[in-house]
């Protein structure tokens, strides 16, 4: 690999610890630990932990009680990601000076993506724009490297499947993209309304299989900006709904996953597409696994914490697999 090669994986590699860094914010309820943006207390640098300037802050920002870990905690977080915005700057210019246009335009946007997903306060969108973006980083170093791809995979011009059965197959992938997508968001969802333990058991919901829910007020969404989620707004039954919803759709997601990770091992012969197959089974294998282990551990950090992890890799690992789907679409 070339140094633009690695330098795309070292900053795929920071977005996804800018990913995990900020579900263990969240989940450490320090998501408000800076009442303010982009300093916190007023400090750009560091955050107020002598007595005199924690006095100072608290009789600026009313209502505001400075926990100083929980600042530190946001602050590392806010560092990491300005970097990250940095990084990606750069990757911009990079294919600007190699005249790579396109390749520039989409890094470009991935740019602006990141300055949009810096001064957002949702919880939801924060989570869903850091999964875009290491999605489209991902999906930018796989672009360019397309014609080194095409050279070292020429096995995929001898194979044997139709063109009927890879728009099938290409067909399906997307289906897979679209509920793994909406997945995500009902989880992101789930964290912002505090709603992982709603349900206290597994695989029956405060035991019963139909538990009292109230999906009005679930989704219901609150356009003011003014409002505190912090331990959450909603009440039981519509915190119940929220994680029924998302426990459900998980069982339809895993389904269409399977059939297409089953039809991709079936159909395509090369081995990189059998090993993609194999490792998106794997990865969902795992994030079953993490979610039920989240209600039976009455929510761990270090488990909720791979659970959002781990959905980033299962993400990139199946966007590689419609990529590769394509491409192998493009040479029959």
């Amino acid at each position: 690999m070339d140094k633009i090669n690695y330098y795309l994986l070292f900053v795929i590699t920071i977005t996804l610890c800018v990913i995990t860094l900020g579900a263990y914010v969240r989940l450490s309820h320090a998501g408000l630990g800076c009442p303010d943006w982009p300093g916190c207390y007023g400090y750009l640098v560091g955050v107020p932990d002598s007595s005199l300037e924690i006095t100072a802050a608290e009789s600026i920002y009313e209502g505001s009680i400075v926990d100083i870990m929980k600042a530190w905690k946001e602050m590392i977080h806010r560092y990491l990601a300005g970097s990250l915005g940095v990084f990606i700057f750069i990757i911009s210019f990079i294919f600007y000076k190699k005249s790579s246009y396109n390749l520039f335009k989409f890094s470009f946007f991935i740019t602006l993506l990141v300055i949009f997903q810096a001064i957002l306060g949702i919880v939801l969108l924060h989570l869903v724009g850091g999964l875009t973006i290491i999605s489209l980083l991902w999906l930018l170093f796989l672009r360019y490297n397309n014609n080194s791809f095409f050279e070292k995979n020429s096995s995929y011009s001898k194979t044997k499947i139709s063109k009927k059965e890879i728009k099938g197959l290409s067909i399906l992938s997307y289906v897979a993209l679209f509920f793994l997508t909406m997945q995500i968001v009902l989880g992101g969802w789930t964290s912002t309304n505090y709603a992982a333990l709603a349900c206290v058991d597994f695989p029956k919901c405060n035991t019963s299989w139909w538990p009292q829910m109230d999906f009005y007020n679930a989704f219901f969404v609150e356009l003011a900006t003014n409002l505190n989620y912090e331990f959450g707004r909603l009440d039981s039954p519509a915190r119940v709904a929220i994680h029924f919803t998302h426990r459900i759709w998980a069982i339809f997601t895993t389904l269409v996953i399977i059939i297409l990770a089953f039809k991709s091992y079936k159909l395509l012969k090369d081995p990189y597409q059998k090993f993609l197959s194999l490792t998106l089974v794997l990865l969902l294998f795992f994030q079953v696994l993490l979610g039920i282990l989240n209600v039976k551990m009455s929510l761990p950090i270090y488990i909720a914490v791979s659970h959002n992890g781990n959905a980033a890799l299962l993400l990139i690992c199946l966007v590689t697999q419609l990529y590769s789907i394509h491409i192998t679409k493009k040479i029959i």
